[in-house]
């Protein structure tokens, strides 16, 4: 997972600065995880796992997480719910 989240989808920004990027187009898996931050590796793996167990498709580069719930507003972080969004590459 480590290195799969070290991969930027576009270069930073220097601090301070205000940048741009863009999402790729085209076909993604998505998983919704529920739970601390803590745990979402387990959602990653089981992503990956559906992902190479779909006929036809790989996974690409760089999937990205999209925060449902703001951790300061919930107060059991067992319901907090965050979006992994994974691009796929046709085989």
């Amino acid at each position: 997972l480590a290195s799969v989240l070290a991969t930027p989808i576009t270069p930073r920004s220097p601090a301070g600065k205000v940048g741009s990027s863009e999402l790729p187009g085209g076909p993604v898996a998505r998983a919704t995880h529920v739970g601390p931050y803590d745990d979402l590796k387990a959602t990653y793996d089981a992503l990956h796992d559906w992902i190479h167990a779909q006929p036809g498709f790989d996974d690409g580069p760089g999937p990205w997480e999209s925060y449902v719930d703001d951790p300061s507003s919930v107060d059991d972080p067992s319901t907090l719910r965050t979006d992994i969004v994974w691009p796929l590459v046709r085989t």
